[in-house]
Order: C-alpha cells, then structure tokens, then sequence
C-alpha cells in the first residue's frame, strides 16, 4: 500500500531544466567552454557537486567543484523569474494526494537555496513539509540515499513511497531504495532509458489515476 509520494523536482515539478541548462551554459561559456548534448545527458539527475566534478574533468578546467557549483547556483537563482514554471497537472496531483491523506517530500540533488527560491518563484512555497537536497545525504542519485532519507523523515517505509521522476539516474535511485517509481519524461529525457521505472506516464495528472487504481 502507498503512503508516501516522492517528488523528484527539476523537470518533474517544475519546467525547470531549460534554465538549468542555460545556466550551466553561461557559466561555463564565461570560462571559455561549451556544453555539447553528450555532456549534457550524462548530468540529468546529478547532484550538483558531481555535476560540477564531471564537467571539470570533462573539460579540464582549474576552478575547484565548489566554485563552480555556486557559479551556477547563484545564476540560476538571480534568473528565475520568468523562467520556470510549474509541470502541468503538478497543482491537481498535490490536491489529489492531500485528498486521499496521503504524505509527499520532495527528494532532490538540488541545493536547498535553489529548491527553495524555486518554490517561491511557482507559488509552491509551504506546500512540502519535507524537503531533502542534494547536499543533506553522503551520495547522490543514482545512490539511494535522498530517498531513504526522505522516507525516514516521513515516517515511512520505502516500500510505502512511490517515487515520480524524470531521469535514469533518479530511477535508479529509486529502485535501489526499494521503491516503486513512475517515469514521467520530459522533453530532455524522454529520449534517455526509462526501463528501470514500474510505470511511465505522459503527465503528472496521470498520476492520480495511477493512485486511484492502487488504492
């Protein structure tokens, strides 16, 4: 039996990857790099401190992991207004899932600074109880362990959370958390392999009938 849904964040509950990846692309640019489409793949679900390490490696630039995560962090937060938006059918989810009494976290390798400024920006803020990022657990996705940690803080037992994601790396999070999962690809990751997740689903609105069927 479900009690507990776990929300990945980026590009599941807010269209967010686009900017992500403007970001990404602005700083790097400023240090004379450009971010190719196999790069790019290879980041979906990272955390950032290892998203900043592959690039580094990748690129064989001299700033350290933490410099050029807060670069990111920190142009991706001053340009939020106006370039994000909320997933549609995230808003009818929530209520759905509040209906039926139903817990949520959110579970992500975003930083807390971003994840929260984010909220705000879509009018979410308040909405989580539980939030968990990317730098409160030892080991990002494709780890489990912003998942196990999310469910700890709920309360729950791992096999009680469905997991909603958009990514391999979080899928894979997910499973070896010992939750079931429901992939819902986005226009960046509909083309990367989704097999790990026990449902792939064309919306978030589709999830509540994917709720309603397992009750």
């Amino acid at each position: 039996m479900i009690e507990a849904i776990l929300f990945d964040f980026d590009g599941l509950m807010v269209d967010s990857e686009p900017h992500a990846i403007a970001s990404w692309r602005a700083v790097l640019r400023e240090r004379g790099v450009e971010l190719d489409a196999t790069t790019l793949d290879q980041l979906l679900g990272l955390r950032l401190d290892e998203t900043a390490s592959l690039l580094i490696e990748r690129f064989s630039m001299t700033t350290s992991p933490a410099e050029l995560g807060k670069a990111k962090t920190d142009y991706q937060i001053t340009h939020l207004a106006g370039a994000i938006r909320a997933m549609p059918g995230l808003e009818s989810l929530l209520h759905a899932i509040d209906q039926r009494g139903l817990r949520k976290a959110i579970a992500s390798s975003g930083m807390r600074r971003y994840l929260e400024a984010a909220l705000r920006t879509v009018g979410l803020a308040g909405r989580f109880s539980v939030i968990v990022s990317g730098e409160e657990v030892a080991r990002g996705k494709p780890a489990p362990d912003v998942f196990l940690e999310a469910a700890r803080r709920l309360g729950c037992s791992p096999a009680a959370c469905l997991v909603l994601e958009d990514a391999p790396n979080g899928l894979q999070a997910a499973k070896a958390a010992g939750m079931r999962a429901v992939a819902i690809p986005n226009q960046q990751s509909r083309q990367l392999d989704l097999s790990a997740a026990d449902w792939q689903l064309p919306s978030l609105a589709a999830v509540a009938d994917l709720l309603a069927s397992m009750s």
